[in-house]
C-alpha cells in the first residue's frame, strides 16, 4: 500500500471517530438542559446531584458563547500550522504538563489511530473539538468535565514522536493558532 492511500485511509478513520465524539450529547458546557434530561444540578436515578453551577454567558441572539482558548503546552512556538499536518506539532525536550486548551467534556480517550497514539478529545460547546496527541500518559477520562488549564496528560518527552494538537470547527480542521493568544518568543 502506498503512503498516499494509507494516509488517505488513516484520515478516513480519525474523521469517523471525530464524527463519533462530535455526536455524543455529553453535559451541556453552557448549563442548559438537555430536553427529555433533568436540569443540571437535579439528581439522576442512582446519582447524586451536582452542585449548581454560574450559568455561562450566551452571545446575542441566543448564539453560542465564546470560547476562551489557552495554549495547552508551555515553551517554545510550534511549526505553523498546514491542512497536511491538521494541527500544530511541538517537539518537547522533556516531559510537559498537557492542558485543556478550553473548558468542556472529555468526548474520547484512546490509542485507536496509530499515528495519534495516546489521544485526547475534547468538545467544546456544540461546534468545537480539541484533540490531544501522542501524550505518554493520559490523566482524565470520557465523560469528564475539564476547565481551560486543568492538566489532562503528560507528553512523552525527548525520544518520543512529535506532540501533536488540534481544533476543529464543526469536524474541520482549523488552525489553531488563530483562535488561541498571541504567543510571544
Amino acid at each position: 500500500m502506498n503512503g498516499t492511500r494509507l494516509r488517505c485511509l488513516i484520515g478516513a478513520l480519525f474523521a469517523l471517530i471525530l464524527a463519533g465524539c462530535a455526536a455524543t450529547r455529553p453535559a451541556p458546557v453552557q448549563n442548559e438542559p438537555i430536553p427529555g434530561e433533568p436540569a443540571q444540578g437535579a439528581a439522576r436515578p442512582g446519582k447524586p446531584a451536582k452542585p449548581a453551577q454560574k450559568p455561562a454567558e450566551t452571545a446575542p441572539g441566543g448564539a453560542e458563547a465564546p470560547i476562551v482558548w489557552a495554549w495547552p503546552l508551555p515553551g517554545t512556538i510550534p511549526a505553523t500550522y498546514s491542512p497536511l499536518s491538521k494541527g500544530l506539532d511541538f517537539e518537547p525536550r522533556s516531559v510537559l504538563p498537557v492542558r485543556a486548551a478550553a473548558d468542556g467534556v472529555v468526548s474520547y480517550v484512546g490509542n485507536s489511530i496509530k499515528s495519534y497514539g495516546e489521544m485526547v478529545v475534547i468538545k467544546h460547546g456544540p461546534s468545537y473539538l480539541s484533540v490531544y496527541a501522542n501524550n505518554s500518559k493520559v490523566l482524565v477520562k470520557e465523560g469528564e468535565n475539564v476547565r481551560r488549564g486543568q492538566k489532562i496528560a503528560e507528553t512523552g518527552g525527548r525520544d518520543s514522536a512529535r506532540w501533536h494538537f488540534e481544533i476543529r470547527h464543526q469536524g474541520k480542521p482549523v488552525d489553531p493558532a488563530a483562535l488561541l493568544p498571541r504567543k510571544t518568543r
